[in-house]
């Protein structure tokens, strides 16, 4: 049987390296890793370090490295299969039924993904040429610095009806996928597809990992109908099992010292978690009023 990759990532966001090492090896706290004894080979002095940041093992006394799965194959003896199946029993997912239409439904969702990716470098240089100077001149007055817009990807959609649209179909895309995943609209009665975003302000919204997702946009028109704008439920993005800022926020923790335990919190908006996060604080935000019990098995 074959495991899709988005089955793999779902189990790996759920779960802390260092949680499901550290049941069978002593870590401590170091910097951003965690620190122990290699269990691989007998040492004094430890060389065996787990980064959930990156979601890695590396044991620098056998040369091995590598994730969760890896690390119980070679540890306890298991098939891929084996360790897939006990760590999704640990993270609480079912094990997926064998569909023929798996693989085509996890290569369509890495093409989204990677329409989504190249829009959002669009977004972030739209934010740097001229059409981007009222956006800019607001995120200054908001307190939020040049300097941080690159660490939060933020960017900027033109008032342009196909703007992007225009730029993602020279490279390839085709308007049915990008209204599939969130970036277009299709006209209920008819006609060509066109930007979602237009004239606002761009926060990517991504995974743990920080692949992006979908989009938030705060409208630059105080007149605008919707002041805030997330992007559509899509194959890549669920509002309800989704937290805005839940990597940077990971980092955060992980970069806490080992005596500390630091906070997590719950905040409403794209700018109250950037705002936790730039004072040091693991801030995240969900896609909704309400959060959700998907969402809390994330923090």
């Amino acid at each position: 049987m074959r495991v899709d990759e988005h089955f793999l990532d779902e189990i790996k966001s759920r779960l802390r390296p260092s949680d499901v090492i550290g049941r069978t090896v002593k870590l401590r706290k170091q910097g951003r890793e965690f620190v122990g004894l290699s269990p691989f080979n007998k040492e004094k002095t430890p060389s065996f370090y787990v980064n959930d940041e990156k979601g890695q093992f590396f044991d620098f006394s056998s040369g091995k490295n590598g994730d969760l799965i890896s690390f119980l194959q070679e540890t306890q003896r298991l098939s891929f299969m084996e360790a897939v199946e006990r760590l999704a029993a640990e993270a609480g997912l079912p094990m997926p039924v064998a569909d023929p239409r798996a693989a085509e439904q996890e290569r369509q969702r890495q093409g989204l993904s990677d329409w989504m990716e190249l829009a959002a470098q669009w977004f972030e240089a739209a934010l740097l040429r001229p059409e981007g100077k009222e956006a800019r001149a607001y995120l200054e007055r908001r307190g939020l610095p040049e300097s941080e817009w690159a660490r939060f990807r933020l960017g900027f959609s033109p008032a342009s009806r196909t703007a992007l649209k225009d730029y993602l179909v020279t490279k390839g895309a085709r308007p049915a996928e990008l209204v599939e995943s969130g970036m277009l609209i299709a006209p209920e009665e008819g006609g060509a597809p066109y930007d979602r975003f237009r004239d606002r302000i761009i926060f990517p919204i991504t995974d743990a990992r920080g692949r992006v997702l979908s989009f938030g946009g705060r409208a630059m028109d105080p007149q605008a109908r919707a002041k805030y704008l997330n992007g559509p439920e899509s194959p890549l993005f669920h509002k309800g099992r989704t937290l805005y800022g839940i990597g940077e926020a990971r980092k955060i923790l992980a970069a806490a010292p080992g005596a500390e335990t630091p906070p997590l919190v719950v905040v409403e908006g794209y700018m109250d978690a950037i705002a936790c996060q730039r004072a040091g604080i693991a801030g995240v935000a969900p896609m909704g009023t309400a959060l959700t019990e998907e969402q809390m098995e994330r923090l």
